[in-house]
């Protein structure tokens, strides 16, 4: 029987939901389920056949073109095309699908694939992380409408759902108290990192993300001047940023270049994982800025768990998920409010302490691969789906 990923195409890039999407099918087949990936909608870069394999996982296109067509017209039609092999190939498996897990932002698509579930007669569990509604720059009147009722709505289209934190607990229960949930937050293999050998260089600050969130790279930015202004951090800063987003590309190119510090910070995008992991194992600090926001709070950053597998103290804000697993010196640098002035006094603390920024790593460590390795998580998980 099938455990199949449906929602969101890019199968296998390193993005946080397609890492989050490999480790939960991959832990089920060692558990000895049977997954596979589904890729509704074609992408950019490809080197792949209609029906490949990564990692032990079988994930197919079921797109006439596998690339993504640069015409908007054949963009469009290649688009439909993947829609109706999927569902063609839906139909085909249906004696064999069990469980469906859907990760997708699109309340449209949620509806779509309960309909198919209820015809074809397999389970459907969503991937709930974030709280839509609560993101602030989403605030177009279609936008607001699909996140309003993907919030408030989900729970009539599913059969369980996988949720990221203890705030997106508490809110589904609020909707529906009998709704099977099982929390699963951040998600990693640590047994990657014991494979790759440290950057090492020059010291440096680390922050891994998307061009999405530019308002906290930017604040990555001005912390970091704030601390070459007073002459307290000699090291660089690294930035290791994904998207396409022109805009917020030059916002940061800008506030860059304003305080003459080019020289000093690195850009990297779209690098292999081994280097990214690399880069992790090497750095100073681990920065991850947690905003005293609802999309925050209710969010759990996967950048959390590749975090601690480094052994690098993670540097964010007491509150949320963070305030949850970490504790303030001792297993993580906890600012007590996202300011510069809040995040400028703990590093002018912790850097001072040399070997015991290790010691934070390593309880990190210990922290991580508890909660967060996805062997443990996903023997939970194949309980919950067979319970279903």
């Amino acid at each position: 029987m099938y455990i199949i990923h449906i929602g969101v195409s890019g199968f296998p890039s390193n993005s946080a939901p397609i890492q989050r999407i490999l480790l939960t099918l991959k832990g089920l087949k060692i558990l000895g389920l049977n997954p596979l990936v589904i890729n509704k909608h074609s992408i950019n870069i490809i080197k792949y056949n209609k029906i490949n394999r990564h990692d032990g996982i079988p994930f197919i296109f079921t797109s006439l073109k596998y690339n993504r067509p640069k015409s908007f017209i054949f963009r469009n039609i290649n688009r439909l095309s993947g829609v109706i092999g999927e569902t063609i190939l839906l139909i085909k498996k249906r004696k064999k699908l069990h469980t469906a897990i859907l990760y997708t932002p699109s309340f449209g698509e949620l509806v779509y694939y309960r309909i198919l579930s209820k015809l074809l007669g397999f389970k459907m569990i969503i991937q709930y992380v974030e709280l839509r509604s609560s993101i602030s720059d989403r605030s177009s009147f279609f936008n607001k409408l699909n996140d309003n009722l993907f919030d408030n709505k989900f729970y009539f289209f599913c059969d369980g759902v996988i949720a990221i934190s203890d705030f997106l607990i508490k809110h589904i229960r609020g909707k529906d108290k009998d709704m099977p949930i099982i929390k699963i937050p951040a998600m990693c293999d640590f047994a990657e990192f014991d494979k790759i050998s440290l950057y090492k260089g020059k010291p440096y600050l680390m922050y891994c993300g998307s061009i999405a969130y530019n308002e906290v790279i930017e604040f990555i930015i001005d912390l970091y001047y704030q601390l070459k202004t007073v002459n307290f951090y000699k090291g660089d800063l690294v930035l290791v940023i994904s998207g396409q987003h022109e805009v917020n590309w030059q916002k940061i190119g800008t506030k860059i270049n304003q305080y003459g510090i080019f020289e000093n910070i690195i850009i990297k995008s779209n690098i292999p994982y081994p280097d990214l992991l690399s880069f992790y194992m090497g750095a100073t600090v681990l920065i991850i800025p947690l905003r005293d926001t609802t999309q925050d709070i209710a969010r759990f950053p996967h950048k959390i768990g590749e975090y601690t597998a480094a052994r690098r103290p993670i540097l964010s804000s007491d509150l949320g998920e963070l305030a949850i697993y970490f504790k303030d010196g001792v297993s993580a640098i906890l600012a007590k409010d996202y300011s510069i002035a809040s995040y400028q006094e703990k590093l002018n603390e912790v850097l001072q302490l040399g070997n015991n920024l290790d010691k934070i790593g390593e309880t990190g460590h210990d922290i991580g691969i508890k909660n967060f390795d996805f062997h443990a998580q996903t023997i939970h998980l194949k309980k919950f789906i067979l319970a279903l």
